[in-house]
């Protein structure tokens, strides 16, 4: 196989039609993806929000293929780039506007402490469990579940706490 600059731009057969497909292709995965992301749930996150998670892994992808494989032009790449960027820019501002669209796609925080008692209803909605959060809240320098007056999961899936001045009697959340 030769050098061949057109061949590796824009393949062997371009076609503007095929170019509109594979926006239609990359804005369905694109969707799909951010849904079946957001049904995992906020553990599964860590740091990152669905649409940081979505955008790195359709990058990352749409970057690749093109660079790997030769049957796969640049310009395929390019425009897979540029529809994930643009799904990306379009979901943020409907998200910004409306609260509805907001909660519906990234959710919001679950509160999971209360005045140092632990939510366990909370914790099954979450998919969460003691362990998991007993874990997060030593992280944040908790010995006992008194010294928690509001701890939250994020949709980021980062538990944000809250302490007491003063702590109040509570459950230790240190391991057996």
């Amino acid at each position: 196989m030769e050098f061949d600059l057109v061949r590796i731009l824009f393949g062997d057969d371009f076609s503007w039609v095929f170019l509109v497909e594979i926006c239609f292709r990359t804005a369905i995965m694109y969707l799909y993806a951010l849904v079946l992301i957001r049904f995992l749930g906020k553990r599964n996150l860590g740091q990152l929000s669905p649409f940081e998670l979505i955008i790195v892994v359709a990058l990352g992808s749409a970057v690749g293929d093109p660079m790997f494989y030769p049957d796969v032009p640049v310009l395929h790449g390019m425009v897979v780039i540029t529809v994930v960027v643009g799904l990306q820019r379009l979901l943020e501002e409907v998200t910004e506007r409306s609260p509805r669209a907001e909660t519906l796609l990234e959710s919001t925080p679950r509160l999971l402490v209360t005045g140092g008692v632990l939510d366990e209803e909370a914790l099954g909605k979450e998919d969460l469990t003691k362990r998991e959060v007993f874990s997060a809240l030593r992280n944040h320098g908790i010995d006992n579940l008194g010294q928690v007056r509001l701890a939250y999961l994020e949709p980021s899936g980062i538990i944000s706490v809250f302490k007491f001045d003063q702590a109040i009697p509570g459950a230790s959340v240190l391991p057996d």
